[in-house]
């Protein structure tokens, strides 16, 4: 049976904890195209861009493993689909698809015409090359591939080692296209700064740790497109200097990253605000409990149910996010597909977890550690304060990010530490990452019960949408409200974007996080 395009799935990873590869000069780099420097870079024509994160590779897809720099991707290399604002997907440099579970395939038609940077074709071949790049680098994404077919020149057939439904969104988002000819003849290293793709910008200078210039692509695929001759995305890591260009017309658009700032600007009126809600391509941030270790208190199903009930995650969301944290009790945002408005959760309530501590041998409480890095001190602080009302004494473990990064890989002394992680409401993608006992995250300090991982295979294995949404949601009664399997959900920080007034049809926070539209925007000035 054969599943027409559009099939509605919602993305992905949360993989923020891997190291890019540096390999890149200081220097200025013109790409194949012959792109040059843009002039005037505060001129009309010429979008200014202020952002946080500094990206380390930006023409080797393969090996970028996270979110951030994909903004920073977005002006010069494309994916075969990407998302629109309800989280579905939707063509772009493949025009049409068709999935078909009983076969395991996915079949991609390719948009005609397509060039890369250098001029060398966008085809079937290429798609087929850049696929095989992201196998050697055994990416998850690409992982469920046993085999490629070119039926024609625009044309793929992707043959799965088993029908899994979060493959098309993992295969059609996450891998990005360079072209195999300027690879070849240059090597790796070469390409970790020279994006040669199908965008519809080209690469100008790459002034390390300061900013990426992009240029016109005059010969971009989409007819019209781009609206603006020049992008210059700055590199600006303090919350406060970004606010101050944007404030003095340096720049157009930010990310604000902290909220007393972000609250300012926007309080101000003197901009336009986009607030990221849908959780697609955010990080939400828990308590996960280990469960797995010798003698842990939290192994037994009612501790982990008391640590949820003691901590006030409405508190925190409105202390600490000002209004800008989305509260929810389970996996993903409350305007997620997946979201179950069944699932009870554990609202805040200290009486409860008092009876149900008694009722697992703690009437008089316990100690454990906390491990906080220095980003959730303040945070982590108020929680520890909530627990010990409770009878759980939880000693603050301050830990550089090195060791944080370690503790995801394997358990945390029987103690409690943060749950980063992708809120993306695909459940047979994101959270098999925690539950599978060989998952990436977490898996180690955490149970894995029978019945989550079978229903983790039936939602991967769903033939449609209907029966997607249905295992997801029994997903997230069994794991939260039976189990507390992964703890305590607390929030999930929205995107805030910041911009100037003239700035239209950049598309920031409307789809993923890290997805915007530079073939689209134009400054009405």
């Amino acid at each position: 049976m054969k599943l027409k395009s559009k099939l509605s799935l919602m993305l992905v990873i949360f993989l923020s904890i891997s190291v890019l590869l540096l390999g890149c000069s200081g220097e200025k780099t013109t790409n194949e195209s012959g792109a040059v420097d843009s002039g005037d870079e505060n001129g009309g024509d010429t979008l200014m861009v202020a952002l946080g994160t500094n990206p380390k590779i930006i023409g080797y897809p393969a090996e970028v493993t996270n979110n951030g720099p994909l903004p920073f991707l977005d002006p010069v290399l494309q994916a075969l689909l990407h998302f629109d604002e309800k989280g579905n997907m939707v063509s772009w440099l493949a025009e049409s698809w068709e999935t078909d579970a009983e076969a395991k395939t996915i079949t991609f038609k390719l948009h005609d015409g397509v060039k890369f940077h250098d001029g060398t074709d966008f085809n079937a071949e290429a798609v087929k090359w850049n696929i095989e790049k992201y196998i050697e680098n055994k990416r998850t994404e690409v992982e469920n591939i046993s085999s490629m077919d070119v039926i024609d020149e625009n044309t793929i057939q992707l043959n799965l080692t088993e029908w899994n439904s979060s493959s098309l969104q993992a295969i059609g988002y996450f891998v990005r296209y360079i072209s195999p000819t300027a690879f070849e003849e240059h090597d790796k290293d070469w390409a970790y700064a020279n994006p040669i793709g199908t965008g519809p910008f080209v690469l100008d200078k790459w002034d390390i740790n300061v900013s990426v210039s992009y240029k016109k692509n005059p010969d971009y695929w989409e007819e019209n497109e781009p609206k603006l001759e020049a992008i210059k995305m700055l590199i600006i890591e303090d919350a406060q200097t970004a606010s101050s260009a944007l404030k003095a017309g340096e720049v157009d658009v930010i990310q604000a990253s902290n909220i007393d700032i972000a609250k300012e600007l926007i309080d101000s009126e003197e901009f336009d605000v986009v607030l990221h809600k849908n959780g697609i391509g955010a990080v939400g941030v828990g308590l996960i409990p280990d469960s797995r270790s010798e003698g842990s208190p939290f192994a037994d199903v009612k501790v982990r149910q008391a640590l949820a009930y003691a901590v006030d995650e409405n508190m925190l969301a409105e202390n600490f996010g000002k209004g800008y944290y989305v509260t929810t009790n389970q996996w993903g945002s409350p305007d997620a597909y997946t979201y179950n408005p069944d699932v009870k959760g554990y609202p805040y309530n200290p009486e409860k977890a008092k009876q149900l501590l008694a009722e697992a041998g703690y009437p008089n409480g316990f100690k454990t550690k906390l491990f906080s890095s220095q980003s959730t001190k303040d945070v982590f602080t108020a929680v520890q304060s909530y627990l010990a009302e409770v009878g759980i004494d939880a000693e603050l473990v301050m830990a550089d990010e090195a060791k944080i990064q370690s503790l995801y890989f394997d358990t945390w002394e029987g103690g409690i530490m943060g749950h980063f992680h992708s809120v993306q409401p695909d459940l047979g993608l994101y959270m098999y990452r925690h539950l599978d006992p060989d998952g990436a995250f977490y898996a180690k300090g955490i149970i894995h019960p029978e019945d989550v991982l079978q229903l983790l295979k039936q939602n991967q294995q769903a033939p449609n949408d209907e029966v997607k949404t249905q295992t997801s949601h029994e997903l997230q009664k069994l794991v939260y409200d039976k189990y507390a399997a992964v703890g305590k959900p607390l929030y999930i920080p929205m995107g805030i974007f910041i911009k100037q007034k003239y700035v239209k049809d950049d598309g920031f926070g409307l789809t993923h996080a890290s997805f915007w539209t530079p073939d689209n925007v134009w400054l009405d000035k």
